[in-house]
């Protein structure tokens, strides 16, 4: 055996290449053995190594492939399992066992992570060269009874089962142990390189290896300084030089220092003054100006920033010469850069290779298996029959009955296995075409209910039902139809999908063969073996720059390295013990057991780790090196790292790089980044404030690519913090709106269009509705309250009133549309019981109706070939809509018109002056042309009735009268009323001076009515509706006005400016706020000024 050392500036593979090629020349075969994490570069750095470029004598691997090649022929004894297979049979066995025995781990021994934890503990005792006996050195008396019991299972498991499940090592070292390569052994070589510690099994294997005579040599990286100091703690070479020291001893070898011929670079002499830092004492090197600009330190605000940072820097590198491949970036924590990396690096079109497994759990298949095993989990709940559908794999619905058919289960609010089996038959007004609905249902439900059918059987029945239940959901045709067009690496993808599928029901045949199983057990093993399937990552091409998490660097591993988000939460990386072990635990056993044994113990481990890998990270470096910490990641403040801080402190005093967005050169990154940062800065309102040099070199931009785009008839669009609508084009408005055809609208269409003219677009243009639902909501409660009510004034008058309610109750609650609606379930009932308390209180005010006979209801208006209006242009405006009840005056016949409202509403001429309440004033001017009405009738108003139960505070009463008096307030008829019919109304009618008009007051309110109407139609016309919902104090967005933010963006903070201010009156001209008559008289008067505009 040879141990070599060297400095950490001269390259360790070059020497060990040299000893291996020695050792060719000398008749050997040589493994070159580096860890798993390296051994695909590590292939790379010694061909290049190599004199001749290549050798058929050296093979560069990691101690486990090495073992494959020596048991590869080799027939093992039993059938192998991997982790997808050696999971299952945990599984199958922890399920045997009653939850009684395992008296700590019972309640969740069917739980996936702690499956996934008993397999870790499983693998770490065999690298750990423990058997499971050992773990009877535990302290805890229950753990180590269940631990003891679980693996005993296990092992009988395997061996009833004939199956294998021991490490490629220990394979090959029974066969080195049995003799039986003997012959292969005496011309082998091993060159071991990049390790700081072996496993125990790794180390057992050496040793034994040894024994038989191998030729070894092992090499690490550690000053000569380091290696003869008495006192090793807290040194940055701790760690390499430990496990010299172990081998040394071990194999009774004298370690040989290789010298370094060329002279120290700047990395060597950053190194020495940190080494002597941590060794305390005096450095005997000096660091020049010209040494720190090779060394970097930056400081960003967070990871976007960083990594345009970064990426600019590179495309600069790029321009000036250097490849791709000579970058290196390595990452503080990959799971918080992944996703910001593709986006900027594909921003800045860097090709990169993220040497990291990706998870299929985001896979179609993927999908498919969870969303199955969660349906028959947790019995059919709506999302997870969706996300079935959703998938793509199952059936051969096409995606507009897969729209309808998920409508509709909104819609009745389908849930659970019992709903589905069963025909739907629930509606709403006809909406929905039952017959195709229920073909789709059994299209969907037939396969998943012959399936989950299944009873426990054994594997094999259970996988020829599940072949069966796959080819009539036609998952292969539509896997097959889901590659079309697809690129190639996306079609090798998908192949990967499928054969780690096929691989898991293969695992789960071998493993549960004639066991029987349940199909919930079945369906949760194969979603866990497909959850535990990774995509194969390979670079696309050679000339990439390679990304990978920071710690599995190596000393001189590109000319070019950038080490990002090295804050101190990520650098140094905190281990963390998340074994079925404690480290109390590990350490005992560790002391009970054979010195050969030994499990890691992470904490202790930690510390020296550390410190080598962040020596490892200042030396990664050929040429220049820049580390940064950003001050915020995933929005969570951070601060530098103390190894970062360390660097920055005399003798070094590497300054940090405080990055900034800056108007230069080095700022450009590329052409397509470039486009994307002016199209963010070329704003309305710029922000931040300009230097003369920045003004000119964004000047110089702009203009520069204003023109290449030009071009090709682009031009940069115009952001701006104003929320911004297209017109719509002509032939659309023509399309909408023919020309020989009246525009037609109502009063709530008016509404709408003043609230927000946004919300008049999304609903009476694009069409757009809230989703239907069976469940009774505000709509379904009016229209069953108006249905009473019609019900009541139409009944027999002959009868008593309250006779007359009752069976108009009765009638409507038979009605099939309420009759589903309000007995669906115990909350629909309470709703129903509240809403008949409402009509009881409400119809007392229909009761006295001395002196007004009703001739009219649900009675609709606009019809008439008559237009409401004419605009300038010619085209003709009628106004729709249907009025709940029209009474008559029997002392003079004049008309009125009732609204029923389920909420408190009142006339406010303020509103109605905006748009906002002219529901009255309509109904007022469409009652003339009303069927049967006789021209020229006289009216006596227009009004709201409150369909509520009163609710008086006692604490506002003194007495029982009071409240009386209260209640009758609210039981009121509120609207408007001309002032000559008031005399003739009874005590139901709210008789205020403000709402009591003239003739000549009703003349202007109409005439103003009209006005709206204009403005709104050739505002529609016009085809142009902006984002302004209305704000009634110019603070905050007015109650109850939907502001769309989901598909606008509109922010009431941001974008109040857009909003519409409502007119008010001028206060100014009165001494005194208005209130009463004068407050009619004023808005009326504003009215009459806009009337002769």
């Amino acid at each position: 055996m040879k141990l070599l050392y060297t400095d950490i500036r001269h390259s360790l593979t070059k020497v060990l290449v040299a000893e291996a090629e020695s050792l060719v020349a000398a008749g050997k075969r040589v493994f070159y053995i580096a860890p798993n994490s390296l051994s695909f570069e590590k292939e790379r750095a010694v061909l290049e190594c190599l004199k001749n470029k290549a050798s058929f004598a050296i093979t560069v691997t990691r101690f486990a492939q090495m073992a494959r090649y020596f048991v590869l022929n080799d027939v093992r004894q039993g059938q192998s399992l991997d982790d997808i297979g050696l999971g299952m049979l945990i599984y199958r066995t922890l399920t045997e066992l009653d939850d009684g025995e395992l008296k700590v781990y019972g309640r969740i021994k069917k739980d996936p992570q702690f499956i996934q934890q008993l397999m870790d503990l499983y693998h770490e005792l065999q690298t750990a060269q423990m058997s499971f006996a050992d773990l009877e050195f535990l302290e805890e008396p229950e753990k180590r009874e269940d631990l003891v019991k679980i693996f005993t299972a296990v092992t009988a498991a395997l061996n009833k089962g004939d199956f294998d499940s021991s490490s490629q090592i220990a394979a090959f070292a029974q066969h080195i142990l049995a003799g039986d390569t003997d012959e292969e052994l005496a011309d082998l070589a091993l060159v071991i390189d990049g390790f700081t510690r072996f496993s125990a099994e790794e180390e057992y294997l050496v040793g034994l290896l040894h024994r038989k005579g191998v030729e070894i040599v092992i090499g690490t990286y550690a000053s000569q300084k380091a290696y003869r100091a008495a006192f090793r703690e807290g040194n940055l070479y701790q760690a390499s030089v430990d496990f010299l020291r172990k081998l040394a001893e071990d194999y009774q070898v004298k370690p040989d220092y290789i010298p370094h011929a060329e002279a120290e670079d700047a990395f060597g002499r950053i190194s020495k003054i940190l080494e002597s830092r941590y060794d305390f004492s005096e450095p005997a090197v000096e660091v020049s100006e010209t040494d720190r600009s090779q060394f970097q330190i930056w400081a960003t605000m967070n990871q976007k920033e960083e990594l345009e940072y970064v990426a600019k820097s590179i495309r600069q590198r790029v321009h000036d010469g250097v490849r791709y491949k000579d970058i290196r970036l390595l990452l503080g924590d990959v799971e918080a850069y992944q996703l910001q990396l593709k986006t900027i690096f594909d921003q800045y079109q860097i090709p990169y290779y993220l040497g990291r497994s990706e998870s299929m759990a985001q896979h179609p298949l993927v999908q498919f298996v969870e969303s199955l095993e969660r349906l028959k989990r947790y019995n059919f709940q709506l999302e997870d029959l969706l996300n079935l559908l959703k998938t793509g794999l199952y059936g051969d619905l096409t995606q507009e009955e897969l729209d309808h058919f998920e409508q509709y289960l909104r819609f009745a609010d389908i849930k659970g296995a019992g709903k589905l089996a069963k025909d739907f038959t629930a509606n709403s007004q006809g909406k929905f075409d039952l017959d195709r609905l229920n073909h789709i249902r059994l299209r969907v439900m037939t396969p998943l209910q012959e399936f989950f059918k299944s009873r426990s059987q054994t594997a094999s029945g259970l996988l020829a039902k599940f072949t069966e239940f796959v080819q009539a959901a036609r998952l292969s045709d539509n896997l097959t139809a889901l590659l079309q067009g697809e690129s190639q690496q996306e079609q090798e993808r998908h192949e990967e999908v499928w054969k780690a599928f096929s691989h898991v029901l293969e695992q789960f045949a071998q493993v549960f063969a004639d066991s029987k199983v349940k199909l919930d057990d079945f369906l949760a093993l194969v979603l866990s073996g497909m959850l535990l399937s990774n995509y194969r990552t390979v670079p696309a091409t050679v000339d990439v720059v390679k990304v990978q998490s920071y710690d599995l660097i190596e000393p001189l591993a590109a000319p070019y390295v950038y080490a990002i988000g090295l804050t101190q939460e990520r650098f140094p990386k905190i281990a963390q013990n998340k074994s079925l072990l404690s480290d109390e635990d590990r350490a005992r056993l560790n002391e009970e057991t054979d010195s050969q044994a030994e499990l890691q113990i992470a904490s202790s481990d930690n510390l020296k780790k550390n410190r080598y890998t962040a020596l490892s990270l200042i030396n990664s470096a050929t040429k220049e090196l820049v580390l940064s910490a950003p001050a915020l990641v995933n929005e969570v403040e951070d601060s530098m790292s103390t190894y970062l801080l360390e660097l920055t402190a005399a003798p070094l005093s590497l300054p940090i790089i405080v990055k900034k967005p800056q108007a230069s050169s080095d700022d450009i990154g590329s052409y397509r980044a470039l486009l994307s940062q002016i199209i963010e800065l070329y704003q309305e309102e710029i922000d931040r404030e300009w230097t003369a040099e920045e003004q000119t070199f964004w000047a110089v931009a702009v203009r520069v690519l204003r023109k290449k785009l030009a071009a090709e008839g682009i031009s940069i669009p115009q952001i701006s913090k104003e929320l911004k609508t297209e017109s719509l084009q002509p032939e659309t408005l023509q399309a909408l709106y023919p020309k020989d055809q009246p525009l037609r609208l109502s009063a709530s269409a008016l509404n709408e269009y003043f609230k927000n003219q946004y919300g008049y677009f999304i609903k009476y243009i694009l069409g757009l509705q809230e989703e239907w639902t069976i469940h009774p909501d505000a709509r379904s409660h009016g229209n069953f309250l108006h249905r009473i009510f019609e019900k009541v004034l139409q009944g027999d008058t002959s009868c008593d009133f309250d006779q007359r309610l009752e069976m108009a109750i009765d009638e409507t609650m038979r009605e099939t549309e309420f009759e589903n609606l309000y007995n669906e379930s115990s909350e629909s009932l309470f709703t129903r019981q509240l809403l008949l308390d409402t009509a009881k209180s409400t119809s007392q005010v229909l009761a006295q109706s001395a002196g007004i006979e009703t001739i009219g209801e649900e009675t609709v208006f606009g019809n008439s070939k008559e237009p409401f209006l004419i605009l300038e242009d010619g085209r003709a405006v009628s106004v729709r809509g249907k009025v709940d009840r029209i009474d008559r005056l029997l002392a003079d016949g004049s008309l009125g018109v009732v609204d029923y409202k389920s909420s408190e509403t009142k006339f406010s001429y303020e509103k109605f002056f905006n748009g906002l309440n002219s529901q009255l004033p309509t109904y007022l001017a469409a009652i003339q042309e009303l069927q049967g009405q006789q021209e020229g009738r006289d009216l006596f108003g227009a009004m709201y009735l409150q369909m509520t139960e009163p609710i008086v505070a006692l604490k506002d009463t003194k007495e029982l009268g009071d409240a009386v008096k209260e209640v009758a307030k609210t039981m009121q008829y509120k609207g408007l009323f001309l002032a000559d019919k008031l005399a003739s109304l009874g005590p139901v009618y709210e008789k205020s001076k403000v709402n009591s008009l003239s003739q000549e007051e009703l003349a202007i309110l109409l005439a103003y009515n009209e006005i709206l109407y204009k403005k709104v139609a050739e505002g529609i016309l016009a085809g142009h509706f902006e984002v302004n919902p209305y704000t009634e104090n110019g603070r905050n967005i007015a109650p109850y006005v939907d502001q769309f933010k989901a598909i606008t963006g509109f922010e009431a903070n941001r974008h109040l400016g857009q909003a519409r201010q409502l007119d008010k009156l001028d206060l100014s001209k009165f001494e005194k706020r208005p209130v009463g008559e004068k407050l009619r008289q004023a808005w009326i008067e504003k009215m009459r000024e806009e009337l002769k505009k």
